[in-house]
């Protein structure tokens, strides 16, 4: 087998490396209370497919509203700044994250519901853990947790490998260090480092697959975690598996053994309803 230089891989992905420009712009807002509606309203009407998309979510069922929300302006008006802004976010990764990962054995769908149904239980989770107000940012990380196996994904194919899922005690982490002496957790930070991400959510990516006693994790780290395990047990397959590694995972964390099954109704419901629900700050103790 080849040996494989982390840098090199990420470096080698040509345009994945460079992170779509509206998409950057936005995930400003995390860090920059100042960042306005109009400023918000200007990046997202650059890119007609974006509004389009952000416009559909918003008028989504689950808000109820009585009139349609006919512009981007009406949206950040009855919605909120970040909540737009994280939507649209999402729907400038979907290009990125709907993609056949064969060294996965994962199809384009797969791996973008994956993502989605991630980003939203992380939402959800932040709330059970008191970080509601973080909802967003909980949630952008949930949606590119995985990415790292975008940048691993050429490496495993041009060596002919695809990392089977079959067996019950498979860890993906520990075959893909058995294959290149790094794992995609690894590889997506130093891709999320690349794309300027905060530590918000680089610390996501990197983590999620260790499970940490007490205060050693940070809510993000703690609701992606859980919610990529969530995901997992609602995509068949290894599901009994993924079920055991959850309610050791909610042990870890001192979280209730019935939270997923509370969350369960809502990420298999209408994914755009959940997914617009999933994006609107809940004040701390509400």
């Amino acid at each position: 087998m080849a040996t494989h230089d982390l840098a090199d891989l990420v470096a080698a992905t040509g345009e994945l490396a460079t992170l779509p420009e509206t998409v950057a712009e936005l995930l400003h807002i995390y860090s920059d209370p100042t960042m306005d509606a109009s400023r918000v309203q200007r990046i997202i009407e650059r890119d007609p497919s974006m509004t389009a998309n952000v416009l559909k979510l918003a008028n989504s069922a689950f808000y109820g509203r009585n009139r349609k929300i006919g512009t981007v302006r009406d949206a950040l008006v009855m919605l909120g700044n970040r909540s737009v802004a994280t939507l649209a976010v999402a729907t400038g990764m979907a290009p990125i994250l709907r993609t056949d990962l064969k060294g996965y054995g994962l199809g384009r769908s797969e791996f973008w519901q994956h993502s989605l149904v991630s980003a939203a239980a992380a939402s959800l989770v932040g709330s059970r853990l008191g970080v509601g107000d973080m909802c967003c940012e909980m949630f952008t990380a949930g949606l590119i947790h995985d990415v790292g196996m975008l940048v691993l994904n050429p490496a495993l194919v041009m060596e002919g490998l695809v990392l089977e899922r079959e067996v019950h005690s498979f860890n993906v982490c520990h075959a893909e260090q058995d294959a290149f002496g790094f794992d995609h957790c690894q590889a997506g930070a130093l891709l999320a480092e690349a794309w300027g991400f905060p530590d918000l959510l680089r610390e996501p990516i990197l983590y999620h697959h260790e499970i940490l006693p007490g205060d050693a994790m940070t809510a993000g780290v703690k609701a992606v975690a859980v919610a990529s395990l969530l995901a997992q047990t609602l995509e068949g397959g290894l599901a009994l598996r993924y079920r055991d590694d959850l309610a050791d995972c909610l042990e870890a964390l001192d979280l209730p053994r019935d939270l997923p099954e509370e969350l369960r109704l809502d990420l298999t419901e209408n994914l755009s309803q959940t997914l617009t629900g999933a994006t609107r700050p809940q004040r701390v103790g509400v």
